[in-house]
């Protein structure tokens, strides 16, 4: 009968001692000696190779953690593999998605609401790359172009540069050149379609929004005689048909005042950028404060019959260069 010679490994804190019976693995730790016993079992005598995927294995236990492997409900192996996973570290996606653009047909009874959420996009993208006048203005049948990605879709005008297209949306240049195939960052040409990334449209068009849905005008911009007073005035603005009805901002800008102004009842201004100013009266609530900045086409207030009136409606003004002048006319100016 040939007698048993131990086998004893090494490989930096641990120790794999090879017996008859068992294999006994030891680990030395700075404040403290792990020991584990393993039988052999019904495993015939084992050679220099099985010893070797033992040494092996005492390798990967260390590294995943051997008390945690020992004394685990799961199988070392499984303990392994789950120590595998969770060690891996986060990764950024590779490269970027193509911008594609899919063209939806809005269906009977679907709000712009389900159909952002349908694409995984904002509203504000939606809006923007289809000059949509509001968040509630579609209806069935329209077909709305919608990117795979947050942004807009910007036709390049006259005079613009990416420096200015990326001040005027704040996003940094690199983002756009990096979104866009551009030979040439200081030069883009005229008609050309840049995305801009995560932008959110300022302006939906450039001009003025109506600031209802109704657009029926019970007293126009001019001289009159005054509802209440019946002495001869000069109306300096329009006003709507509005009961009680939800008020937008007609151009993107920042309130500059929001709060009673006399006759005017309950009132809201907007300055917006270059000077020009609207004025919204007679309101009956206020959602927005001073300072606040709205876009084209945000809620800002509801209509109403505050200060002097004789009826709900809304009373809408445009300020230009200081001066007032007839809303209808810009209203009804051609959209771009």
């Amino acid at each position: 009968m040939r007698s048993w010679h131990v086998h004893n490994y090494i490989v930096g804190d641990i120790s794999i001692t090879l017996l008859s019976s068992e294999i006994i693995i030891i680990h030395r730790r700075k404040n403290s000696t792990f020991i584990k016993s393993i039988s052999w079992r019904n495993v015939k005598r084992a050679g220099m190779a099985f010893a070797a995927v033992c040494l092996c294995l005492a390798v990967l236990f260390i590294s995943a953690g051997i008390n945690d492997i020992f004394f685990s409900e799961a199988s070392w192996y499984d303990e392994i593999k789950k120590k595998t996973i969770a060690n891996k570290e986060f990764e950024e996606p590779h490269g970027r998605s193509i911008l594609k653009i899919v063209h939806h047909t809005i269906k009977q009874g679907e709000t712009l609401s389900e159909i952002a959420g349908m694409y995984g996009v904002s509203m504000d993208t939606i809006c923007g790359c289809n000059k949509l006048e509001s968040y509630d203005l579609v209806h069935a049948g329209q077909v709305l172009a919608i990117p795979n990605k947050d942004g807009l879709v910007v036709n390049v005008q006259n005079g613009q540069t990416l420096p200015s297209l990326a001040r005027k949306y704040n996003v940094g240049i690199q983002k756009i050149i990096a979104e866009n195939v551009i030979t040439n960052p200081d030069f883009i040409n005229v008609g050309q379609h840049i995305f801009i990334p995560d932008a959110k449209p300022l302006d939906i068009f450039k001009g003025f929004l109506w600031p209802v849905n109704n657009r029926y005008i019970t007293s126009g911009y001019g001289w009159r005689k005054d509802p209440l007073y019946g002495d001869r005035q000069f109306h300096q603005g329009i006003d709507v048909r509005a009961d009680y009805e939800w008020v937008r901002a007609s151009k993107y800008g920042r309130i500059s005042y929001a709060g009673w102004l006399g006759g005017y009842g309950k009132v809201v201004v907007v300055t917006h950028p270059g000077g020009d100013r609207t004025l919204y009266g007679h309101l009956s609530k206020i959602i927005v404060k001073e300072g606040q900045y709205v876009k084209q086409g945000q809620i800002i207030a509801k209509s109403g019959n505050t200060g002097n009136s004789t009826g709900p409606h809304l009373h809408f003004e445009i300020i230009k260069k200081g001066q007032h002048v007839n809303p209808y006319t810009e209203l009804k100016k051609k959209r771009k």
